[in-house]
């Protein structure tokens, strides 16, 4: 077969991939041959995996909030980012940080029960948020040995503080009520804990409540606390709370009080 006729069957081709899939050249002419390469990939079962599109947010109040759920009860590893918490007590909370990183992110987010046990985990897919969490502080696999980093343009806003604190406290904090026999009475006190294996954490956390005026304590290494109940009134009309079980026993005190 002579040069020219091999010229003339090429160029055929080439204006029939051109018709069919668009110029290559062209923005349009490559999406074309995107999403057909993706059908034929699919249709023939290769095995091949399409990056899901990730919104990366910019510095805000929701992003301080979930940094500080992260970095109090999440894991971060290569692919996948998870928190783990009770489902008996804190599902609604578990709900509201799966509508966080839907929100954050436009990414689909898993919710489900542990087997045999009282727990659900959120659960996001996506190398993309993985990469991106590390480089807001929170390393892929073990936080406590390989150490944690808050963000500096958390440190430089008290709304960013406030927003990541409450992130921290609403997965790793307690309240609870300190009853306690005196002549022949019982008296009731309120109390708040933030505990951590973390020393970067606990004392951030705690240098922000003193930042905010209040007056928190720390016996033991790894749980900070608030005694007074007038300043954890003030803690949860200052920085509130995402979590439903916390708001619950708070109300049911000043309630009763």
């Amino acid at each position: 077969m002579d040069v020219s006729r091999l010229r003339s069957i090429g160029r055929k081709g080439g204006l029939a991939r051109t018709a069919l899939y668009g110029n290559p050249g062209t923005p349009e002419g490559r999406r074309r041959g995107g999403l057909n390469s993706i059908r034929a990939h699919t249709k023939n079962k290769t095995g091949f995996k399409v990056l899901k599109s990730v919104t990366i947010p910019g510095h805000s109040i929701r992003l301080a909030e979930l940094l500080g759920i992260l970095m109090g009860d999440g894991h971060v590893g290569l692919y996948q980012t998870s928190v783990v918490t009770n489902s008996d007590t804190d599902y609604q909370h578990a709900l509201f940080i799966k509508e966080l990183i839907e929100d954050l992110f436009k990414i689909q987010v898993h919710i489900g029960n542990r087997r045999d046990k009282k727990a659900c985990e959120v659960v996001v897919s996506s190398k993309t948020v993985s990469h991106f969490l590390v480089g807001q502080g929170i390393p892929q696999g073990n936080k406590i040995t390989l150490g944690v980093r808050i963000p500096n343009w958390i440190l430089k806003k008290s709304i960013y503080r406030k927003a990541f604190i409450r992130g921290l406290f609403d997965t790793d904090g307690c309240v609870y009520i300190d009853t306690h026999h005196y002549r022949k009475k019982v008296y009731e006190n309120l109390g708040m804990a933030f505990a951590n294996q973390s020393v970067p954490l606990l004392s951030f956390f705690k240098e922000t409540l003193e930042f905010f005026g209040l007056h928190p304590t720390q016996k033991t290494k790894f749980r900070v606390f608030l005694r007074r109940k007038e300043e954890i009134r003030r803690y949860f009309d200052l920085v509130g709370s995402s979590n439903e079980k916390h708001l619950k026993k708070v109300r049911q005190y000043f309630l009763a009080s």
